[in-house]
Order: C-alpha cells, then sequence, then structure tokens
C-alpha cells in the first residue's frame, strides 16, 4: 500500500488539481503524504527509524530556504514553513519505505500513471481544437518531460524480450513530442536516445548529440507548421535571449521572440543585478517575485513572473551560501550512486554499460529539468529523489538479488553483497 501512496503522491503533482489559500496552495500531493506519514507512524511499519545520508543532506538546504524565507517578512517564512513541512514529510517517508520499496514496480506505476495523465492531455487539447502545441494545461504536460525519463530507466534493467518492445513505445514517443511542442521534454529525449544508443560513452556521445541537432536543423527546414517550426528554431539556438525591451516599450514581441524567452531574458537581467547586490545571502527566499509586482507593475503580465531555473533562483533569492548547499546535494547523489553501482558492478549484480547510464539517464535530465523550470513543489520532489537515488537503487538492487536467491537458492553466490545492502541505511 505503501508504495502506492508514494507514487501516487508524485502523480499528483502532474493533476490540475490545486486549491488556492490565502497562504499556501494545497494540492493532493500534501493529503497523500500526510496519510503515508500516519500510517507509517501508527501501524508499526517503521520501526527502527533511519536516517540515511541521503536524507540528512537535504536538511541543511531545506533549514537554509527557511531561515532566508523569514528573513523577507514572518507570512512568507510561515509559507514557506508549510511548504518545507510537506516536502519533508515526504522525504522522510521515502527514506522509511527505501530499504523495502520494490523500485522495479514502483517505476511501473509511475510509467502506467504518466502514460494515463498524457492520454487525457493530448485528447483535451485535440478535442479543442489543438492538433499540436499540447501546452495549454500547464501542471499536466510536464509529464512529457518526466515519461521519457522513467522508461529509459525502465529500458535500461529490462531482460531482451521486452527491450525489444521497449524500444518500440519509445520510438513511438518521439512524433508526440514533436507535435506537444514541450521543447524541454524533447531535448531530454534526444539525450537519453544518444546516452542509451551508445551505452554511456562519452566520446561516442558528444559526435551523436551533435547530429542530433543537425537532424533538428534538417526537420526544422521540412515541416510546414508554423508552431512546430517555432519550437524547433528555438531548440537550435537555445542560447538565444528574448528582446524584453522592445516588448516593453511596443506591446508587441520582436520577430522570432517567444513569450518565454523574452520573460527569461527579463528574469536573468534582473537576478543578475540582485546577485551583484546580495551575494552571499541572496534576496531571500521568494522575494524576486515581490521586486517585480512592486518595482515593474508596469510591465505585462508575461514578463511578471517567476525565475525559470532553480539553479538561477537559488543564487537570486538564497545567495552562495543557499545554492552550495544545493550544489552539494547534487554533488553528493552523483558521488554516492557511484559508489553504489561501482559496488554492483564489482558483485556482478549490473553491467558496464548499467554502470555508466544510470546517473546519466536520471541525474543529468533532472538537473536540466530543474535548471529551466520555475521553483515549486515538483521542483523539491524532484531533489528529494536526486539526494534519495543512492539508497532507492542500492536496496532496490538487493530486494531483486534476493528474490532470485530466494526463488534459486543455489543459482548465486552473491552473499557478500547482499549481507552489506539489506539491513539499515545506505551510507
Amino acid at each position: 500500500m505503501m508504495r502506492y501512496l508514494l507514487t501516487f503522491a508524485i502523480l499528483s503533482l502532474f493533476l490540475p488539481i490545486r486549491l488556492e489559500t490565502g497562504l499556501v496552495l494545497l494540492r493532493p500531493f500534501e493529503l497523500i503524504t500526510l496519510l503515508s506519514l500516519i500510517i507509517g507512524l501508527t501501524t508499526g511499519r517503521w520501526r527502527g527509524l533511519v536516517f540515511p545520508a541521503g536524507f540528512l543532506l537535504l536538511l541543511p538546504f531545506l533549514g537554509w530556504d527557511m531561515v532566508s524565507a523569514f528573513s523577507v517578512d514572518r507570512e512568507n517564512g510561515l509559507r514557506e514553513l508549510l511548504q518545507m513541512s510537506a516536502v519533508g514529510a515526504f522525504a522522510f517517508a521515502l527514506a522509511q519505505e527505501a530499504r523495502r520499496l520494490e523500485t522495479d514496480k514502483a517505476v511501473n506505476i509511475l510509467l502506467f500513471g504518466m502514460v494515463a495523465i498524457l492520454a487525457y492531455t493530448i485528447a483535451w487539447h485535440v478535442a479543442h481544437g489543438y492538433l499540436v502545441g499540447w501546452k495549454h494545461l500547464s501542471d499536466p504536460r510536464l509529464a512529457f518531460s518526466f515519461l521519457p525519463i522513467a522508461l529509459a530507466g525502465l529500458l535500461l534493467f529490462a531482460n531482451r524480450a521486452k527491450r525489444r518492445t521497449l524500444w518500440f513505445v519509445w520510438a513511438g514517443m518521439l512524433p508526440l513530442l514533436v507535435l506537444s511542442g514541450e521543447r524541454k521534454a524533447f531535448l531530454i529525449y534526444l539525450f537519453l536516445t544518444t546516452s542509451l544508443l551508445m551505452r554511456g560513452r562519452l566520446a561516442a556521445m558528444v559526435p551523436a548529440i551533435a547530429a542530433s541537432f543537425v537532424g533538428l536543423f534538417v526537420l526544422s527546414t521540412m515541416v510546414d507548421n508554423a508552431y512546430i517550426e517555432k519550437q524547433l528554431q528555438t531548440m537550435l539556438h537555445p542560447l538565444s535571449m528574448g528582446q524584453y525591451e522592445y516588448l516593453a516599450a511596443t506591446g508587441k514581441y520582436a520577430l522570432g521572440d517567444t513569450p518565454s524567452n523574452v520573460q527569461r531574458a527579463f528574469a536573468f537581467t534582473l537576478s543578475r543585478q540582485l546577485i551583484s547586490e546580495h551575494p552571499l545571502m541572496g534576496v531571500g527566499t521568494n522575494q524576486f517575485t515581490n521586486i517585480i509586482d512592486t518595482e515593474f507593475s508596469n510591465l505585462p503580465d508575461e514578463l511578471r513572473l517567476g525565475i525559470h531555473g532553480e539553479f538561477q533562483r537559488i543564487l537570486t533569492e538564497n545567495g552562495i551560501i543557499g545554492l552550495s548547499l544545493y550544489l552539494l546535494i547534487w554533488a553528493a547523489a552523483w558521488f554516492r550512486l557511484s559508489r553504489v553501482l561501482s559496488s554492483a558492478l564489482f558483485h556482478e549484480l549490473i553491467g558496464a554499460a548499467q554502470a555508466r547510464l544510470l546517473p546519466l539517464v536520471v541525474l543529468v535530465p533532472w538537473a536540466f529539468y530543474v535548471g529551466t523550470e520555475a521553483s515549486g513543489t515538483r521542483a523539491f520532489v524532484t531533489l528529494i529523489l536526486v539526494s534519495l537515488l543512492p539508497e532507492l537503487t542500492r536496496h532496490g538492487l538487493c530486494l531483486v538479488l534476493h528474490r532470485a536467491r530466494t526463488r534459486h537458492p543455489t543459482s548465486t553466490s552473491h552473499s557478500r553483497f547482499l549481507g552489506r545492502a539489506l539491513p539499515g541505511s545506505a551510507r
């Protein structure tokens, strides 16, 4: 049951169900997390609480985020405290369940849920006359970015017969992503495709990625749909910035600009100024949007949005201290996951290609997502999954080995790894 609750909590973040209150934004995520916490603590399921490294590494950053929020004002601090309590409770529940969570089954539930969400999203858009550009439902569209990551993880550990079917499904995602116009999802898909085909060898991935961009250029000259062509062109020029001064002066977008590029250009310029003025501690959590609302109220609404990118937002609002604590979580996750995979490779639980690929197909797309998406509960939950990924991977591999030894007691001799991994938490 707990497996379903935790995976449903993640899936609920892709649903357009929310309740606006005077203080916080409530989603089903908070209610499901609270239910998980009550069941785990009152039923005796979590006897002997564990606090793995992945959980402990989150605490300094989350704590600094709240301190920074209270530096703005009391109401802002209380709002952030409530949000951090919800995501902290999810991290605590996931940390307790990591020892018994069957990762492969959890990924299957996530895949099924995201497919259902995307089927609804596509059907809704087609029914409303949108044959391309399926981005009008802001929450469900994000499943376009996460579905390739989950499918790549499943493909990585699937047996040969199942892998053929998964590759067929993988190829079928390509036209859907093109029609969706979801550029972030499309770039993640291209990166994952080259990573899987090149088996994680960086020397082969670089020219493959370059060839993919050449293919994008050719595709952009062949399509006759103005929207898709525009989306492809923006992917071919990822560093191009919109002319927000032109929009502010004329009320119109310059030729070739998109609303997102113009907003990002404005947010980058303002955040650069704020970082130079408050480099160490930042301006305070959520203060960026307050500054926009008070000092730039004359700008169009599409410009007066938050920063789309956690690394930039954290440096702006939480300063060098906050960004250092944030990057520490990512660096530690990569290092610790590499140690887990090296141990599994040494004991022949996985192959060399799997050991190379898992950090690439999970951590790199997640970093790209949080680096280009607005802050919120989804960004914090992604950070939690990053930090606890070594524990989930280690215990997931041990559960697979445990099931294999139970079914075929004499078929494997990896008892040394099994003895270290099952009890307690990963270090």
